[in-house]
């Protein structure tokens, strides 16, 4: 199963987006590069970057920030936030990101996604879907769509799609758990492979949402946090460590690598 180790870039820096305007970001550092470079020194083998004001403000916004965190790193980088023509995938590719995530524009128009994937291929390109309340959210989330994520994810299987990202919105504000039931739901109820974010506090989080079979976990707020240390989590998941093995391993904190 791969594991996505988060970036969220706000205003040039890194950002907790569980942690509250007033509150202390507890992230390892202000760098979004540095950042990349602790992730990958604890054996990230992928990156998933989340442009939030260009989320917000319909355009990339920190693109040549990401061209940086792409030099810098010798891993691959997902990256989305703000991603609405075909232009802006070329750009970010042209940048050396290597898959492009797209939210609003995939979810509202279904020409570009058959665009998307005719140029690019389903393995550069990849739509985001961020649900709250059995709905899909668009434009940052702010506003809802008239989807719901499993016809959603099934439409766009038809037309080539073969990877979905989906957040479950509520869960990732409360960061009290996955969803469960819904990602299960999801799962049994498609044919796209599906990365899973949001609520992940635990490695008993990651645990639940590995047995849905899906594709991979995006991991955020409990690294940022410390309550994850993702070399354990690298270690189990990606490289298969045992039970016994679990036992004798001795974690390594990220925050050591500052």
């Amino acid at each position: 199963m791969q594991l996505y180790p988060t970036i969220h870039i706000k205003n040039g820096k890194c950002y907790n987006p569980a942690a509250g305007s007033d509150a202390k970001q507890n992230i390892f550092t202000s760098s979004p590069v540095k950042l990349a470079q602790i992730w990958e020194q604890a054996g990230a083998s992928y990156i998933h970057i989340v442009d939030v004001d260009g989320a917000k403000m319909g355009f990339p916004a920190h693109d040549e920030l990401i061209g940086e965190i792409v030099k810098a790193v010798s891993i691959p980088v997902q990256a989305g936030g703000g991603i609405r023509s075909i232009k802006d995938i070329d750009h970010m590719l042209t940048l050396g990101v290597t898959r492009v995530v797209c939210g609003t524009e995939a979810v509202r128009n279904t020409r570009f996604v058959e665009e998307a994937l005719s140029a690019f291929g389903s393995d550069r390109f990849v739509p985001g879907i961020d649900a709250v309340n059995g709905m899909v959210a668009i434009e940052g989330r702010e506003r809802l769509s008239k989807y719901n994520p499993i016809a959603l994810t099934n439409g766009m299987g038809r037309y080539g799609v073969k990877t979905v990202i989906y957040t479950d919105i509520i869960s990732s504000s409360l960061h009290k758990g996955p969803s469960i039931d819904n990602t299960r739901e999801l799962v049994a109820r498609t044919n796209v492979g599906i990365i899973y974010g949001g609520g992940i506090s635990s490695l008993e989080d990651v645990e639940e949402i590995s047995k849905l079979n899906v594709d991979g976990i995006i991991i955020a707020t409990s690294l940022y946090n410390g309550t994850i240390d993702l070399k354990e989590l690298i270690e189990i998941y990606e490289k298969g460590m045992t039970g016994n093995e679990k036992e004798l391993f001795d974690p390594v904190s990220v925050t050591d690598r500052k």
